[in-house]
């Protein structure tokens, strides 16, 4: 209960705060959504990125009829009170019958495993704006990619989402369905050359805090550059690297750190008013 009292007083304090500069800012988008106050990968933790104006990542994996949903791991222990099992070994049903809520804080029992387009319906009615999906594929079937390219397309998100995190087949499909749809991948610095060469990304999610004539670059050839800070610590909580990538002119920026980020770079701007 007092982590959702917390979660509370967070989201209300930003939401009467001052207007931030937001414009030019990169786009935040939160690891797994809000995960450091709310269940990872549940519709809890999307909703307050959607009324914060923050993007958010998700992992998406495949139930044992089909249904895309959303979770993390393979397995269904960490994250809920499902015994030792895949979630491909079981049915979207059956999925619905666990609490993907009560491991994280009593205060969010009964949370449910959200499907894939439940959480594309939630970002279609609450989103704010322009906004960054992150769709991290880690496991489906060739039916399962056209559902997921059919579900993009139905609630008309292909400027907000892509994909990223399949192999270089799959990717292939994905736009084979519809060219429409965006494929992101991370890249290190060492390999922009041959990305580039190869043409497929739509998305670079660098692994390196860029220089901006690197984002320059990248942008002239006509491709969304984000940056990949995912992760907990001190070292990815680097104010240092947060200004330095706004700075670098990305347009978005996965972390687990989200709302401090925000607050880093809205102090900067009072000081430079100051």
């Amino acid at each position: 209960m007092m982590r959702l009292k917390s979660l509370m007083l967070v989201f209300l304090g930003l939401v009467f705060l001052p207007q931030f500069s937001l414009s030019a800012d990169p786009i935040l988008i939160a690891h797994r959504g809000m995960l450091r106050h709310a269940p990872e990968n549940t519709l809890p933790a999307f909703s307050v990125c959607l009324d914060l104006g923050i993007g958010f990542e998700l992992d998406i994996r495949t139930t044992k009829d089909g249904e895309l949903v959303i979770i993390h791991d393979d397995g269904l222990q960490r994250t809920t009170n499902g015994l030792a099992k895949s979630i491909r070994d079981i049915t979207w049903a059956e999925s619905q019958r666990l609490d993907a809520g009560s491991w994280f804080d009593p205060a969010f029992a009964k949370t449910r495993i959200p499907s894939l387009e439940q959480t594309l319906q939630l970002i279609k009615d609450r989103k704010k704006g322009e906004t960054i999906i992150a769709l991290n594929v880690k496991q489906l079937n060739p039916d399962g990619e056209k559902k997921l390219v059919d579900l993009v397309k139905k609630y008309d998100l292909f400027k907000y989402c892509f994909a990223f995190d399949q192999n270089a087949e799959m990717s292939r499909r994905l736009k084979q369905l519809n060219p429409r749809f965006r494929i992101g991948q991370n890249v290190n610095r060492k390999s922009i050359d041959k990305r580039l060469k190869e043409n497929v990304l739509d998305v670079f999610l660098l692994t390196f805090p860029p220089e901006k004539k690197e984002v320059d670059r990248l942008k002239k050839q006509g491709k969304q550059i984000l940056f990949n800070f995912g992760g907990s610590g001190e070292a990815r909580r680097n104010p240092a690297v947060w200004n330095q990538i706004r700075a670098a002119g990305v347009e978005g920026m996965l972390t687990d750190y989200p709302l401090e980020c925000r607050q880093v770079w809205r102090r900067a701007d009072q000081e430079l008013k100051n």
